[in-house]
């Protein structure tokens, strides 16, 4: 299958896959099989008994919910899915938009930090998000309270910026930032989420979120994090991804910059103004695009059932009372990655 828009259909079964599966599993399943319809045909011949692995009802009812308030769901094979965002490991397989969905295609830089921020510090991320703007880049950041607020502001100053949240794309999170959403949306911005319609932010969303500002961004820009701020899981994700990272460096007795400063300390970019950053960027290379279907072309009909069977006893074989990561499972496994993934997945169904 080839990178393009998908008919109504067949989104209702990419979304409902991806809903049931998760972004490794379903890139796993989606490129063993060649294709959604070699796909949809391997998870058919595993139902029984009338149920199904996936349901197309819900992704039906979510599509139209965010078609009703204006929103679109991006599939990662639609033109309109961002590529800097498809290359990174576990990207989204589907993400929902609303407002201008053309920013997808422009640099962004990313301007995270503390939600316990200081007035300089909201001050300074003001600054260089409208500095950044100014010189084409998209300001990326998460809608937070503190500097994630003041980056996202630039909106207010007649510059685009994208809101990447943690909650359903019809849910506002945190509450005081409404009018900044409304803000975002209705005058030339973008916010974007990979959870479905009405989801209420929860803990274990804002490390999945972070994932994608860095992996939207050419860089991450850290201002005034503490070493347990999330804004160090986004540099470190970012690092993973090959992202630039950059810090501003903070008084040292100031817990409010003991990550921002730990980080410059191993290795991220000390930044004073956009200039630094925009010179830093400049002198990279944006990301080669990648097909979904480059990596590991196996067609699901050349994957012999007593092979995949042999690999079913291999993962049982490593599997104990102690919990064991999936991909420290895959490693001692020996097995390909596809392999021991399509493996997993029929045990657990």
């Amino acid at each position: 299958m080839q990178i393009d828009k998908l008919s109504n259909e067949e989104l209702e079964i990419w979304l409902s896959l991806a809903r049931a599966l998760g972004p490794t599993k379903f890139f796993s399943v989606i490129r063993a099989c060649g294709s959604l319809d070699e796909a949809l045909k391997y998870f058919d011949g595993l139902t029984t008994e009338n149920k199904k692995v996936y349901d197309i009802q819900d992704a039906r009812k979510e599509i139209n919910n965010a078609r009703k308030i204006g929103a679109k769901i991006i599939p990662a094979c639609d033109p309109d899915y961002p590529d800097i965002l498809r290359n990174i490991p576990g990207c989204p397989p589907v993400i929902t938009a609303l407002g201008d969905v053309s920013l997808l295609s422009h640099e962004m830089i990313a301007i995270i930090g503390g939600r316990n921020s200081s007035v300089n510090g909201r001050n300074f991320a003001s600054k260089l998000a409208l500095d950044l703007s100014e010189a084409g880049f998209i300001v990326v950041s998460g809608l937070a309270r503190g500097i994630d607020t003041a980056a996202n502001s630039v909106i207010y100053k007649n510059h685009p910026t994208i809101a990447v949240t943690a909650s359903g794309i019809d849910v506002v999170y945190p509450r005081e930032n409404s009018d900044l959403y409304k803000k975002i949306t209705e005058d030339g911005g973008l916010v974007i989420t990979e959870l479905p319609f009405a989801t209420k932010p929860k803990p274990q969303y804002f490390p999945q979120r972070n994932r994608i500002i860095s992996g939207l961004s050419l860089g991450v820009t850290v201002i005034e994090a503490s070493k347990s701020s999330g804004s160090l899981i986004t540099a470190n994700f970012a690092l993973d991804q090959g992202r630039e990272v950059f810090a501003v460096s903070g008084f040292p007795l100031d817990l409010r910059s003991s990550g921002s400063n730990y980080l410059i300390k191993n290795g991220a970019k000390l930044i004073e103004s956009a200039d630094d950053i925009i010179e830093s960027i400049r002198f990279g290379l944006p990301p080669q695009q990648k097909s979904l279907f480059d990596v590991e072309h196996v067609n699901q009909k050349n994957v012999k059932q007593e092979k995949l069977q042999q690999a079913k006893s291999v993962i049982v074989s490593h599997i104990n009372s102690v919990p064991i990561d999936i991909d420290e499972l895959i490693l001692t496994s020996g097995l390909s990655t596809n392999l021991a993934l399509m493996a997993i997945l029929e045990l657990e169904l």
